[in-house]
């Protein structure tokens, strides 16, 4: 396989997974492949290093299961950090570490093209207007799906290439620029990005300070205990189904239900 079909694979796959891709969307897109993790794996197929796509993916996923758009307002890119740089980064060789602290501006970077991506959007929109105007199914298609699209596939593309491309020998002449102390401090700063990422997702998903004690229980059974994500898994299924239990015999019993009880008792 060639370098240039590589970069190519890998645009295309960026390009699926974006929110505004028609065959992407947000379920298969951005909630489905658009994650570090089956990023990684892709990605590691494609450059013939699927161990170091796993572990990066692993890295990336922690540093960016927060990571989600309130609203309209898109911060990150998290497509970015998946596949060109994750690509980027098995490339050139890069730990974890410093791959994380080079996606971390480049995702917030790329997540601004959006908003060019909405400018054109408005500019197509008002093609679709004409057409409804004129009832011209063909230009209402034309401007409502080819354009957008084909606008998408070239921003997509663009960044892709820019970065792999082209930025393989920027990337190895800025890595021998940079001294080897600053090198170290990324890779230092990219480290703490996966606990700030579970820090956001223990934010949002643990609704009682008593459910920390989940977290603080597969702390254990990984650093203390020495167990598997497999058998830590089976446990957490086993506790999650207990709670089910428990709370589906919490739940208060029907009107009718207990007007019968009241009735069995009188008689």
């Amino acid at each position: 396989m060639t370098y240039f079909i590589q970069v190519l694979l890998v645009a295309i796959l960026y390009y699926l997974t974006d929110t505004f891709a028609s065959f992407g969307g947000m379920v298969f897109g951005r909630y489905t492949c658009q994650r570090p993790l089956v990023g990684g794996l892709l990605v590691g197929l494609i450059f013939g290093d699927l161990q170091k796509g796993l572990e990066l993916g692993i890295a990336f996923q922690l540093a960016y299961m927060g990571a989600f758009a309130v609203g309209g307002a898109v911060t990150i890119d998290v497509g970015v950090a998946s596949y060109p740089i994750m690509a980027l980064s098995i490339i050139n060789g890069l730990d974890t570490g410093t791959a994380l602290a080079l996606a971390a501006p480049v995702s917030v970077l790329t997540a601004n093209l959006v908003h060019v991506m909405r400018a054109f959007n408005t500019f197509c929109t008002s093609i679709v207007h004409k057409g409804i105007e004129h009832t011209n199914y063909r230009t209402i298609f034309m401007g409502n799906v080819i354009l957008p699209q084909l606008f998408l596939v070239a921003k997509n593309f663009f960044v892709v290439f820019i970065l792999l491309y082209l930025g393989v020998d920027a990337v190895d002449g800025l890595l021998a620029v940079i001294p080897e102390n600053v090198l170290h401090a990324l890779g230092l700063l990219g480290n703490t990005l996966p606990a700030v990422g579970m820090a956001m997702l223990l934010k949002f998903n643990i609704s009682g300070n008593w459910m920390f004690i989940f977290f603080v229980l597969g702390f254990m059974m990984m650093s203390v205990m020495g167990m598997s994500f497999i058998a830590i898994g089976i446990v957490a299924a086993a506790i999650a189904f207990f709670y089910y239990l428990i709370e589906k015999n919490d739940q208060p019993q029907v009107a009718g239900v207990s007007a019968a009880a009241d009735d069995d008792e009188e008689l």
